[in-house]
């Protein structure tokens, strides 16, 4: 595994975007398991969207603010472009990977819990075989040999084993930071240990744009 060509896709809602987010893409640089992040926010239709959802364009800003300034971090309106439905992530990774640079290979940056569960996924073989899967820790959920060797052959296991970051990670939820803007128009009332996963650029942005205020 050349980590130095390893361009990593890191998807999901950043409803809103984190400090926590923020750790676990720098502790997969730091990690040397790859050299770039990209930043992929999810997208769907404007109608399915919870009440709760910023919009697309929100998320994708609050990302740029989040990584602005941090080396080898990227933003990507990919989903918003392509806007697969289902968006099943071998097919969006299809659509990364040829964006690429000619010398960058795609890795699929993804949490412990999405690991145990990945002999679920859609292709989920094809997606081993075809991708590098880099997998941050969490909270209560323990990735070991033993567990993976439940639905992965030996050498499928390994490969998926290699791949674990080492160190601690925040755990990853957008969720208190939500209830706690939520209920206030105003930055400041929003509770501490959520202020604290909440970058003073991203706070103000949501403050501006009233983002999951009632």
């Amino acid at each position: 595994m050349n980590g130095k060509n390893l361009t990593a896709f890191f998807g999901g809602s950043f409803n809103p975007p984190h400090n926590g987010h923020l750790g676990v893409a720098q502790g997969a640089l730091n990690s040397g398991l790859c050299g770039k992040v990209v930043w992929v926010p999810s997208w769907s239709q404007p109608h399915k969207q919870n009440k709760k959802a910023a919009p697309f364009h929100h998320r994708l800003a609050m990302v740029n603010l989040l990584i602005d300034g941090k080396e080898n971090m990227f933003a990507s309106d990919l989903e918003e472009r392509i806007k697969l439905q289902p968006s099943y992530t071998f097919e969006v990774l299809k659509h990364f990977a040829a964006e690429l640079p000619h010398d960058e290979e795609p890795a699929l940056l993804i949490g412990a819990d999405s690991l145990l569960a990945l002999h679920s996924w859609y292709k989920a073989e094809e997606l081993l075989e075809k991708y590098v899967i880099l997998t941050y820790p969490r909270p209560g959920e323990i990735i070991s040999l033993e567990a993976l060797l439940c639905h992965w052959e030996e050498k499928k296991a390994q490969k998926l084993l290699s791949g674990v970051i080492n160190g601690a990670f925040f755990e990853i939820s957008s969720t208190g930071i939500r209830n706690s803007l939520v209920k206030t128009a105003n930055k400041s009332n929003i509770n501490n240990e959520d202020k604290s996963l909440l970058n003073d650029r991203v706070a103000d942005y949501c403050e501006k744009y009233r983002l999951y205020t009632d």
